[in-house]
């Protein structure tokens, strides 16, 4: 993200958009009042605003001034911004793993109950909160029926129903909402600097979740996804072009690719005459209801071999035109298990 007025060597304090003000404040206010508690859940539809949203806590909390905003210069800020600082412990699921481990809570329990290095509070931020395993939700429990000291606890997640009750009714909650269109749009293109196009196509992509279209990655996907759209067509025409899994496919994440192309198979339904509707309308519900299975298990958690299963995919639209392709689309949806995709 671009930097902020707190810039300090190089690096910068998190940007916090225009519509999280409101959210921001009423954090403040129990500040002021001395109403904070040492736990929050912070839940959004847009997991990453929901980190973010835990980011810019951490930084007006360490600030070493008395001042909702960060001053941007004191020790707390820069080692803030150069991330170094001592009293703030980040834990999420680690590189090439889809799940917080039992011993990372463990160590952040340990952390927490160390002395403040700066005299003033200790932070723990849990990233994807959901993805802990049952041991490592267990062991936060722990730590949130016993807090230590002056420390803050917050964890960010975009399902909070997948948390136990247990850990859910141990903290206050902080909803936050989406931004409106026009709010996401503008963030992107004025804050962002990106082009309205651009910052239209990626906002589309991922449902108005302004954060994480702002990413990186999400920036890559928005460039390929005309070329990711056209790949569809081709795959599932009869005697299409395509002969193999499309180099597209590759280049984003399973879960994009699946949701895009149950979105694209929605469009052609509703895009269709009746009559060819009446022709096609099975294959194109079942292809639906294939799609829909496995997207709902990618979202729960769920991480199967990516080549594997774009290969899988493939061949189930290819077949789309196949005279046998309800059976085709029983068998994808029966071998699911074997691919590490497990209800």
């Amino acid at each position: 993200m671009k930097a902020t007025d707190g810039e300090v060597s190089g690096t910068s304090l998190p940007d916090a958009p225009a519509w999280m003000g409101p959210a921001l404040q009423n954090f403040e206010e129990l500040v002021t009042k001395k109403r904070l508690g040492h736990a929050y859940l912070v839940i959004s539809e847009d997991p990453l605003q929901a980190a973010l949203f835990t980011h810019l806590i951490a930084c007006r909390r360490l600030c070493q001034h008395d001042d909702a905003t960060p001053c941007g210069t004191c020790l707390g800020c820069k080692s803030f911004a150069n991330k170094t600082h001592g009293d703030l412990l980040e834990v999420k699921a680690e590189p090439g793993k889809s799940a917080i481990g039992v011993e990372q809570i463990r160590a952040a329990a340990r952390f927490l109950q160390q002395t403040a290095l700066y005299g003033h509070i200790k932070i723990l931020l849990i990233e994807g909160a959901e993805a802990m395993t049952p041991a490592a939700g267990n062991s936060l429990l722990k730590t949130l029926e016993e807090p230590s000291g002056n420390s803050l606890l917050m964890l960010s997640v975009g399902e909070a129903w997948r948390l136990p009750p247990t850990i859910r009714s141990r903290c206050q909650l902080i909803n936050l909402l989406l931004p409106s269109h026009d709010e996401a749009l503008s963030w992107l293109v004025n804050d962002q600097e990106w082009e309205q196009a651009h910052a239209e196509v990626a906002l589309s992509l991922h449902n108005g979740r302004a954060i994480t279209a702002g990413t990186e990655a999400a920036t890559a996907v928005g460039e390929t996804l005309p070329t990711l759209l056209d790949s569809f067509t081709s795959v599932t025409r009869g005697g299409g072009t395509e002969t193999s899994v499309p180099a597209v496919w590759g280049d984003v994440d399973i879960s994009v690719l699946v949701y895009q192309l149950m979105a694209w198979c929605e469009r052609q339904a509703s895009g269709t005459d009746l009559h060819t509707l009446r022709v096609q309308a099975q294959h194109w519900f079942l292809l639906h209801r294939c799609l829909i299975e496995l997207w709902s298990r990618l979202r729960t958690g769920a991480a199967p071999a990516k080549e594997v299963m774009t290969a899988e995919i493939f061949r189930l639209c290819r077949s789309t035109s196949h005279p046998q392709f309800s059976s085709i689309a029983e068998q994808f949806l029966a071998g699911l298990g074997k691919y590490g995709v497990a209800g």
